[in-house]
């Protein structure tokens, strides 16, 4: 069975604008240890005296995973993972010509020689032992096997095929990892894929077909420039396509990427599988239709499975089933005849603006059917004041807000709170779902509404 080593706190930490304190760090290790991930890769202790603080402290924890201390190919930092007690260390050194001769001005012989010096120093020190060649995919074949083969000699029982800059095709993976496995002596393999191309989770994928037993990943696709492999689309994929019975508990998928997502203010692309908030929501028709008949029309598995909830869309694309359907959750029955004219003012007013709202759809109701079947107020300005966590540039989150419906107005502010907001709606219902979209959006930390009970129009041309 494959196994994940989840490096959200390594890799993960290297991405352009992310840093965790170390009680972000120690609730996310947590996390992942009960998700049920094999290894987790907890960072350089050379890097900060906060990342080495943090190190020791998750050492005492118990964790039921490996924890893995990342370290260079130099003596001093093994030391130093050593004295955390870590269970394990990956080593890394870069074998790639460009790597040796541009960045690292050192000769292939002495490569080896520092590999090897460091290997058997954490090996002689308790410690188990990965050894990383930082660009395998662009190394000189014999020699990477030559400088693998000598760090399992010196007692390494992990060799990491790094797909450094994310170079790598499927089919060229699988064959290079299956080539890599049968020339070296017996040893556990990893793979660590980046995404530059897209094609880290099909890589990794190939590389465990090919002969490898570990993946590496992050929440989310974190990382370095474009990232490395997300959790999320390597466990399910794995679990539903290669039919693989996992022992993760997948429906904490959810929970953890919006944690990731909170503390890092980098928010999961609504379009991304598995996560994306529009992984389970059907908009068209014939797509509506078939879902609710029978789910597995236009889903490849239940979004139960990961912890999420389908979602249908009532707009201007929508079919009668899906009107039905939302008509229902309201108690409202229709006959065809008014079901029709219900569907298409829906139309009219979704050919009028992008978004066609609940209110919208109720209102329309109630006028083809002429009930009133929820009485809601109408008319309501409110002023709403939100407070951001510190870590959160706050234009990423006025950028979300400002075209949200009713908002007339945004100022981002100094002092108590960060942002304010005028917003003009039609009713009270509809004031509620502007509050529980904005705080529905990571790095929200508080929000206070004050409804506006008089206006006093303009005052030297700015109204008040």
């Amino acid at each position: 069975m494959v196994k994940i080593l989840d490096t959200t706190l390594r890799e993960g930490e290297q991405t352009a604008g992310v840093s965790f304190t170390i009680n972000e760090k120690m609730a996310l290790a947590k996390m992942l240890d009960d998700f049920g991930v094999d290894m987790i890769e907890v960072g350089h202790p050379n890097v900060s005296p906060k990342i080495e603080e943090f190190i020791r402290k998750v050492v005492k924890e118990n964790l039921k995973a490996e924890v893995v201390g990342h370290v260079r190919a130099v003596k001093g930092d093994v030391e130093m993972a050593v004295d955390c007690e870590v269970d394990r260390v990956a080593i890394f050194l870069a074998t790639s010509n460009v790597h040796l001769k541009d960045k690292l001005k050192m000769t292939k012989e002495v490569a080896i020689e520092k590999v090897v010096d460091c290997v058997q120093y954490a090996k002689d020190h308790g410690l188990k032992v990965r050894y990383t060649p930082e660009d395998a995919t662009r190394t000189d074949f014999d020699y990477l096997i030559e400088i693998c083969n000598a760090a399992i000699d010196a007692g390494a029982d992990r060799i990491s095929v790094a797909d450094t800059v994310g170079v790598m095709q499927p089919h060229i993976f699988y064959d290079l990892v299956k080539t890599i496995k049968k020339n070296l002596k017996p040893v556990g393999i990893d793979v660590h894929c980046h995404n530059d191309f897209g094609l880290a989770v099909a890589n990794a994928m190939a590389g465990v077909r090919a002969g490898a037993d570990c993946v590496h990943t992050t929440v989310n696709g974190i990382g370095e420039r474009t990232g490395i492999v997300d959790l999320s689309n390597f466990v399910v994929a794995t679990h539903i396509l290669d039919n693989e019975n996992l022992k993760y508990d997948l429906k904490m998928l959810k929970q953890i990427s919006a944690y990731v997502e909170k503390i890092t203010g980098i928010y999961v692309y609504p379009l991304m599988p598995i996560m994306g908030d529009n992984a389970f929501t059907h908009k068209s028709g014939v797509h509506t239709d078939g879902v609710l008949k029978n789910p597995t029309t236009y889903e490849p598995f239940s979004p139960e499975v990961v912890g999420k909830e389908r979602k249908i869309i009532v707009d201007k694309f929508a079919g009668k089933r899906a009107v039905m359907s939302k008509l229902s959750q309201y108690g409202i029955e229709a006959s065809d005849e008014d079901l029709l004219k219900i569907i298409h003012e829906i139309k009219k007013v979704g050919d009028e603006r992008k978004i066609v709202h609940e209110t919208d759809i109720l209102d329309i109701a109630e006028k083809v059917l002429g009930i009133k079947a929820v009485t809601i107020p109408t008319g309501v300005d409110a002023v709403l004041f939100l407070r951001l966590e510190a870590h959160i540039y706050t234009t990423s989150i006025s950028r979300k807000i400002k075209n949200m419906k009713g908002v007339e107005k945004l100022y981002e502010m100094s002092g108590d709170e960060d942002i304010s907001i005028y917003a003009s709606l039609k009713n009270v219902a509809e004031l509620n779902n502007l509050i529980e979209d904005i705080r529905s959006i990571p790095g929200v930390l508080a929000t206070s509404t004050r409804v506006v009970l008089k206006k006093y129009g303009e005052v030297n041309g700015n109204s008040c």
